[in-house]
């Protein structure tokens, strides 16, 4: 599985944090869109929230912020961004589940791709650190995936407008995991029965905070972007 990243394993940056971001991107991106996003989240500044980003439906941010770098600077992430398994083999880009699958092949998917980061983890290097799932769309629903079955594993989970085909209200993840939820309220890529399932799954947990964003379709825009930083707590 490719994959990239950057981190403090040992805590010795003087801008050294606990948290490291595991990203997984939605369909049709690669790692590097994941980056930005967790780039974005990192910065800080006042968002422009009159805009939403991500006109394509991709993952990709385009952040404006008016932010002063000397008195306020960015938190430099721990991150390892993840590329999806499939390969579009003329038009380029990735994914992580083939259009069409059943929802038993799509959870098998995750199964594999979560069992390969699961063990990566199990280094001694990444100890240290509060493990944050983050994922857009189909990245989205895998990150859910995981921390299903690894309940215990993952402190918090950042699901940007996740996929959640197949999945079913009644079925309350267990664990300890953290959960964010963020849709716009325009988006129809992912259907709405999903998504009031998402809603409603997560949020019998008890661990979940849900954000709205009115006129939004499947994209990502500047207040999730703060949304999310503030739930973070940086």
């Amino acid at each position: 599985m490719e994959m990239t990243g950057s981190f403090d394993a040992d805590g010795s940056a003087a801008s050294s944090n606990d948290l490291l971001f595991l990203g997984f991107h939605g369909y049709s991106n690669d790692e590097s869109g994941m980056v930005r996003i967790i780039n974005a989240i990192c910065a800080t500044g006042s968002p422009d929230n009159t805009h939403h980003a991500n006109a394509n439906g991709n993952g990709n941010v385009n952040s404006n912020t008016n932010r002063n770098p000397a008195a306020d600077p960015p938190i430099k992430p721990n991150y390892i961004s993840f590329r999806g398994a499939y390969t579009r083999p003329y038009i380029g880009s990735h994914y992580w589940y083939p259009d069409g699958c059943s929802v038993s092949e799509r959870q098998h998917e995750c199964s594999q791709v979560g069992a390969e980061v699961v063990c990566m983890l199990q280094s001694p290097v990444f100890q240290r650190f509060r493990k944050v799932l983050i994922g857009f769309s189909q990245g989205g629903y895998l990150s859910y995936r995981m921390t299903t079955e690894y309940p215990d594993v993952f402190d918090m989970a950042v699901l940007l407008s996740p996929s959640f085909k197949g999945e079913t209200a009644d079925t309350i993840p267990a664990g300890r995991t953290r959960f964010a939820l963020c849709y716009g309220s325009d988006d129809r890529t992912i259907p709405i029965a999903d998504q009031q399932c998402a809603r409603e799954q997560l949020g019998s947990t008890g661990r979940c905070t849900y954000f709205e964003y009115p006129g939004m379709a499947h994209n990502i825009c500047d207040q999730e972007i703060a949304d999310v930083r503030a739930w973070l707590g940086l």
